[in-house]
């Protein structure tokens, strides 16, 4: 390979950590996902289709790409015939990561997060329609006359502003290749009143976003006056679907789409606000539609929501794809046909002169130890070929190795339990290292006495949450619910270990299910001993989200009637139940806890280094990074930029 060449395949590999590096003003890398993306599930149909759902898998498993491939569809329904999505479809994409406006919106009223929501969306739907009809960029403040409050519209005449908007989307150019980002735009119309009326319409993502309506009136006489009133007009959610409504039978756009992601990205308490301002929109009949995407086990949407009536759930993760294959054997060649198709597309779409079986040593061994080890995790894919690509580049050689790829393995499962470990005792309780250190303990004793495999085991149901976080964190995978052992008919779980794991201790990886349903597989007696940790009261009680008080419902009880505001600063209370495990952090924020705690100074580890292992936004690790050295979590030295490592 020449150095174009190398530099392209870095691209194709870097390209698999996360789909949102691309902005999505470049056009060009738009459509070059569109070109790779492999749809390996069939749900691209359904992201586009005229119905409202969750999409949920762990961490790299594909969400963030399933939206961006959706939004992409959306866009080419305006001008290609072929397409999965109707005719006229019109996409928004918003990414709750980065709407940092709602954090501030944690101790304050309903109304407020409402309203800050909704400006971050008007924000999103703004820069989507900007970029896709370039034109809209020479008619500042059109978009922002039709997207106004109701009281506000009623003031000034709207009308021509829609007509003009909804000419531009049915008969404008859409984009080339736009090079230009999203356009911010504030507008301010105005008309002569007889008192010196002034209207105003200002619209920005932050929580004194407002539309105004300003009247003065200048009375002149002996003694001068001035009097000064002010209405303040905040936009809500019913604005943004009455505006959307109206764009859609002007402008004859079949249906919208909102793909919403990184929902879980939101602290419970936020989490639970955003259910209950979902459950506004869903079932709207406005034609929009609304797509979210959550991680596994790391989401709550209320008692409001129900699955499968409200929204319809697309299952990304290893056991609903185990499900729909139909046995494990099955699902394991379907994995490795998945590890093939991702390698292909990508290297075709980003070096197409390359072909794959001539860049690695041995592809079908690449193949078969790859889809092992990622399970079915398109970033666990891709840090592996980075891992191996940037060991064999430091030599000088042309072709990818095993051994290189052994060596990508090993990094990312060692990535992966170095997460785990460095966030156990701060960001998750330090039990959880106590039940993995008995699982494996017990794993490699059943190696020993048979020498056979013990990759996998099994668990009752009611063990299942003890092994959330070894899921989350890659060191193990929930592979199907509902078997059993050969003598025991109790129905159970099976789980495997990390293929890198499994390496690192000469445990013999094994589908056979003669062998891995064995009794002696069933280790819910290894996991008795942790059991008064997971014991929870059925009584409610309630938090307050401002100074974290947490109070009884006798607490609260005063005169017969339930306080439903802190005693002690006054903030609404968020319910929780007895079930309630509550972390300080989120998902994301816990894998960046254990990056960055279980590296030492000498390793002089990177934020860009912790987004790619983690799966999260470089600015994200910065400003986190931040906040956790004021609290002595971890430490930060600079050098020419910032290095990361724990404190020990």
């Amino acid at each position: 390979m020449n150095n174009q060449q190398k530099r392209a395949i870095e691209d194709a590999f870097n390209s698999m950590l996360r789909s949102d590096y691309i902005p999505l003003k470049d056009t060009e890398k738009l459509v070059r996902l569109a070109d790779y993306y492999v749809d390996y599930l069939g749900f691209l149909r359904e992201v586009v289709a005229e119905s409202d759902h969750l999409i949920v898998g762990r961490r790299g498993t594909g969400k963030t790409t399933l939206l961006y491939r959706g939004l992409i569809e959306t866009i080419n329904s305006w001008r290609k015939s072929e397409n999965l999505a109707k005719p006229k479809t019109l996409g928004i994409y918003l990414d709750l990561s980065k709407c940092h406006s709602l954090d501030d919106t944690a101790s304050k009223e309903f109304s407020e997060f409402e309203h800050v929501f909704t400006t971050e969306l008007l924000e999103s739907v703004k820069a989507e329609l900007s970029r896709t009809w370039p034109e809209l960029k020479n008619k500042p403040g059109l978009i922002a006359k039709v997207f106004s409050s109701k009281e506000a519209a009623a003031k000034a005449n709207t009308n021509s502003a829609l007509d003009d908007l909804a000419k531009i989307l049915s008969e404008g150019v859409l984009r080339i290749e736009n090079k230009s980002g999203p356009q911010k735009i504030t507008s301010s119309t105005s008309e002569s009143l007889s008192y010196d009326e002034t209207s105003q319409i200002k619209v920005k993502a932050n929580p004194e976003a407002n539309a105004g309506y300003k009247k003065t009136n200048n009375e002149n006489n002996e003694n001068s006056v001035e009097s000064i009133s002010t209405l303040q007009y905040r936009l809500n959610i019913s604005d943004i679907l009455r505006a959307l409504s109206t764009i859609r039978e002007a402008a004859g756009i079949n249906h919208i789409v909102i793909f919403i992601d990184e929902f879980s990205s939101l602290n419970l308490d936020l989490q639970r606000r955003f259910s209950t301002l979902l459950r506004k929109i869903l079932g709207n009949h406005s034609g929009v539609f609304i797509k979210v995407s959550a991680i596994t086990d790391n989401y709550t949407l209320g008692s409001s929501i129900i699955l499968q009536r409200d929204l319809f759930e697309l299952n990304l993760d290893l056991d609903s794809y185990v499900e729909r294959s139909g046995t494990l054997g099955s699902a394991m060649k379907g994995l490795s046909n998945l590890t093939r198709n991702l390698i292909d597309e990508r290297v075709s779409a980003y070096a197409s002169e390359i072909k794959c079986d001539d860049l690695f040593e041995d592809i079908d061994y690449t193949v078969e130890e790859m889809s092992k080890a990622a399970m079915g995790v398109p970033r666990t894919v891709g840090i592996i070929l980075k891992q191996a690509l940037s060991r064999n580049l430091s030599e000088n050689l042309s072709i990818i190795r095993k051994s290189d790829i052994d060596y990508g393995i090993r990094y990312a499962s060692k990535a992966y339990l170095n997460q785990f470990e460095g966030s156990c005792g701060v960001a998750i309780p330090s039990y959880y290292k106590d039940i993995w250190d008995a699982l494996l303990e017990k794993a490699i004793l059943e190696r020993v006495k048979n020498d056979s495999t013990s990759s996998h085991f099994m668990v009752l149901p009611r063990n299942e949450i003890k092994l959330k976080y070894f899921n989350m964190f890659f060191i193990s995978h929930l592979l199907t619910q509902g078997r059993t052992t050969k003598k025991d008919k109790a129905t159970r779980s099976l789980y495997c270990f990390d293929y890198g794991v499994c390496i690192e201790n000469n445990m013999l990886w094994g589908t056979d299910k003669n062998v891995i349903r064995q009794q002696r597989f069933a280790y819910d007696l290894i996991l008795e001993p942790f059991d008064h940790h997971f014991e929870r009261t059925k009584e409610t009680h309630w938090r307050c989200p401002t100074c974290d008080s947490v109070y009884k419902e006798k607490e609260l009880n005063v005169a017969g009637n339930l306080l439903g505001f802190c005693p002690k600063d006054k903030a609404d209370l968020v319910e929780i139940s007895g079930d309630d495990e509550r972390s300080k952090y989120t998902e994301e924020e816990i894998k960046i806890v254990g990056a960055i705690r279980s590296s030492n100074e000498e390793d002089e580890l990177l934020a860009r280094h912790v987004a790619d292992d983690v799966g999260c936004h470089i600015q994200k690790v910065a400003k986190f990074g931040e906040k956790l050295e004021r609290e002595d979590i971890i430490r930060r030295k600079m050098k020419d930029r910032y290095i990361y490592f724990g404190n020990d």
